[in-house]
């Protein structure tokens, strides 16, 4: 009996640091057609981890799902690694990720600590992708242009030691976030008559707050920073704890459909299975892929 309850420890430990993908289809009549197709993969929550030589099974991962465009959904930085884990382990994925597709950035609240910010925005624009700092703009693929719209983590508005205290100013992120999205509406409004143009897209890394990003037109809203809920129950959706939702979030993972709105919420799980130091249960690192029709 001990030797199996190992056993399965093993097993669950070693299947919480294996990375699964998670697919979503999602099909709108207008303005899309049969072909126009895009493919997207959403990466969150990376956290300087380290998933082989030189991030090889994650780039193999994204290189395998075809993407016409990849976004970054905060923390992909984490300067709590330790040695040049923070910066090293992420320059091997952004150059993996440069042979692969054009790839899109925002800050989570881990790109705060310890004030390294010069840091990953130098890193990110130096391997070819696009920081987006409480900005908006279309995309034009191959298939069809995108409105992506950015807004920088909470914790860009606190001092050092607000930040310790994990306290956001409320306030001033949503003021940044209106002033976006009304500039993002102005762009939609411009392009929107377009045949070529697919959808506008938020990327916030802060799934929280999403009745406050459905006050705007967004058909995707892409989100991480819930882990999953750390902790997650075998058939449930959600997890048992998240950041800023506390225990049983409901907002920790997966697609979430506000028809009225005319919106979809997707959150990552992330892919962090080394930060934090609470091993994750039945609650694997998560690369997410989103084909939209």
């Amino acid at each position: 009996m001990k030797r199996l309850s190992i056993l399965f420890l093993m097993f669950l430990f070693s299947s919480c640091a294996t990375i699964k993908t998670a697919s979503y289809k999602l099909d709108k009549s207008e303005p899309f057609s049969d072909k126009k197709t895009i493919r997207i993969v959403q990466i969150s929550d990376f956290h300087s981890n380290d998933f082989g030589k030189n991030e090889s099974r994650l780039i193999e991962k994204v290189r395998a799902a075809s993407p016409d465009i990849i976004f970054l959904t905060g923390d992909i930085f984490d300067f709590d690694m330790k040695g040049i884990k923070p910066v090293q382990n992420v320059k091997y994925l952004l150059e993996g990720l440069r042979q692969i597709a054009p790839f899109y950035y925002i800050t989570g609240n881990h790109e705060y600590n310890r004030y390294h910010n010069a840091e990953w925005s130098f890193l990110i624009e130096e391997y070819g992708g696009k920081t987006l700092k409480n900005e908006s703009i279309a995309v034009e693929l191959n298939n069809g242009i995108i409105l992506v719209t950015g807004i920088s983590d909470p914790f860009e508005d606190l001092t050092m030691e607000k930040r310790q205290k994990d306290k956001d100013d409320k306030e001033k992120y949503l003021q940044r976030l209106d002033e976006v999205s009304r500039k993002a509406s102005q762009i939609k409004k411009e392009i929107q008559e377009n045949p070529d143009f697919l959808l506008s897209v938020l990327l916030s890394h802060r799934p929280e707050y999403i009745m406050d990003y459905l006050s705007y037109d967004y058909d995707l809203i892409l989100s991480g920073h819930a882990h999953g809920g750390q902790w997650k129950f075998p058939f449930a959706k959600n997890g048992l704890y998240a950041p800023m939702q506390g225990f049983f979030p409901k907002y920790s993972g997966g697609l979430y459909d506000f028809k009225k709105q005319g919106s979809v919420l997707i959150v990552s799980r992330g892919l962090s299975h080394q930060i934090p130091n609470i091993p994750r249960f039945f609650n694997p690192p998560e690369l997410v892929v989103i084909e939209i029709r």
